[in-house]
C-alpha cells in the first residue's frame, strides 16, 4: 500500500479533476494520521487488558469494564472503517477493501459510531438507572438493554447489506473510493444524533442527582463526544462535497472521531485505573471510606459488576494488609 505519489495516483487525481473533483492525493500527511491514531489505539489495548484482568477490583468494577472494553473495541472498527471509507488508504488493491458494504456500513457505521455512541449511552442509562431510579442495574434490565442495543445493530446492519447498493453504497473506481447515498447518510446520522438526544434526556434528568466521584463528569462528557462526533460527521458528511477528496478534511475528521472517543473513555477510566497500578490499597480505602461518609455503598453496590458479589464495607484487597478504617487518601 503506497503513500508515495504514483503515476497511478497522479492518474487518479487527474481522472478526478475530469469529473469536477478537486483530488489531494494520497500521501504522507495520511500515512502519519493512520500512525499516529494506530499508535494510540495499541498503547490503550494495553489498557483495556489490564482493567479486564483487574475488573474485579471495586473502583474499576463500578464502571462495567466489560462494556467499556467493547466501546473500545467498537472506537477501533470505527477506525478501520474511517480508514477505508475516507480517502486516507487506496482500495483498489484489495477485493475487501472495495467492498464498501463491509468498510462502510459494518465497520464504519454499524459497528463504529453506531456502537460507540449506544455504549457511551449505556453507560450513562446505567447510572440514571441506579441514581435517578433507584433500582440495580443487574439482571433482567441488563441483559434487555445490551440485547436491544445489538439486536438494533444487527437488523440496521443486515438490512443495509441486503438492499440494493444504489440506496446504500459502491465503489467508485474512477476516484478509488466509496460512494454512498445522501439518503443512507442521513439515516446513519438520523440514528447518532437519537442515540445523542437520548443521553442528553437522561443527563438533564440526572442534573441534580448525588454522586460520589466524578460520575457527573463523565455523563457530561459521553454527551460531549456525541455531540462533537456527530456536529461534525453531519458537516463533512452532508456539508461538504466529497470530503475524502480533501487531505485536511479526511484526515482532521479521523483526528477528531478517535479522539474525542479516547478522551471519552480515559474520563472515565483514568482515575480508577491509574490508582489501581499505583495506589491500589490506599485509594480504595478512600474510596469505600467515600461511600461509607456519603451513605452511598448501596448505590454502588447495585453498580458492581455481576462478578462482583461482595459488600463494598467489608471488601479487603487478597494483596492488602490495610483496615477498613484506615486513613483517607494519600497517594504518598
Amino acid at each position: 500500500m503506497s503513500f508515495a505519489f504514483t503515476p497511478e495516483e497522479q492518474l487518479r487525481v487527474t481522472l478526478a479533476q475530469l469529473a469536477g473533483i478537486k483530488l489531494d492525493p494520497i500521501g504522507y500527511v495520511d500515512l502519519s494520521t493512520v500512525i499516529v491514531v494506530g499508535t494510540i489505539y495499541a498503547l490503550q489495548f494495553i489498557a483495556v487488558i489490564y482493567q479486564l484482568y483487574n475488573r474485579n477490583y471495586p473502583p474499576l468494577g463500578v464502571k462495567n469494564v466489560p462494556l467499556m472494553a467493547s466501546l473500545y473495541f467498537g472506537g477501533l472498527a470505527w477506525f478501520f472503517g474511517d480508514l477505508f471509507t475516507s480517502g486516507i488508504v487506496h482500495l483498489s488493491h484489495s477485493p475487501v477493501l472495495r467492498s464498501c458494504k463491509f468498510t462502510l456500513i459494518w465497520l464504519r457505521a454499524c459497528l463504529g459510531a453506531y456502537y460507540v455512541a449506544a455504549m457511551f449511552s449505556l453507560r450513562c442509562f446505567s447510572l440514571y438507572y441506579v441514581f435517578y431510579r433507584g433500582k440495580a442495574f443487574k439482571g433482567t434490565i441488563v441483559y434487555v438493554s445490551v440485547g436491544i442495543t445489538v439486536l438494533s445493530i444487527a437488523l440496521f446492519g443486515i438490512i443495509s447489506t441486503v438492499i440494493p447498493t444504489h440506496l446504500t453504497t459502491h465503489y467508485e473506481p474512477l476516484i478509488d473510493m466509496c460512494n454512498t447515498n445522501r439518503n443512507y447518510i442521513i439515516a446513519v446520522v438520523v440514528v447518532v444524533w437519537s442515540i445523542a438526544s437520548f443521553t442528553a434526556v437522561m443527563s438533564w434528568r440526572m442534573r441534580n442527582v448525588p454522586f460520589c466521584f466524578n460520575e457527573r463528569i463523565e455523563m457530561f462528557t459521553s454527551f460531549v463526544v456525541l455531540i462533537i462526533a456527530g456536529t461534525l460527521n453531519t458537516i463533512c458528511l452532508l456539508g461538504i462535497k466529497v470530503y475524502p477528496a480533501s487531505l485536511g478534511w479526511r484526515t482532521g475528521l479521523v483526528y477528531a472521531n478517535h479522539a474525542s472517543i479516547s478522551i471519552g473513555y480515559w474520563v472515565i477510566m483514568g482515575e480508577a485505573t491509574y490508582n489501581c497500578i499505583f495506589d491500589r490499597e490506599g485509594y480504595l480505602q478512600y474510596w469505600i471510606n467515600t461511600l461509607k461518609e456519603l451513605d452511598m455503598e448501596r448505590q454502588y453496590a447495585y453498580n458492581v459488576d455481576n462478578e462482583i458479589t461482595l459488600n463494598l464495607i467489608e471488601y479487603t484487597d487478597p494483596t492488602s494488609t490495610m483496615v477498613n478504617d484506615g486513613p483517607t487518601h494519600n497517594s504518598d
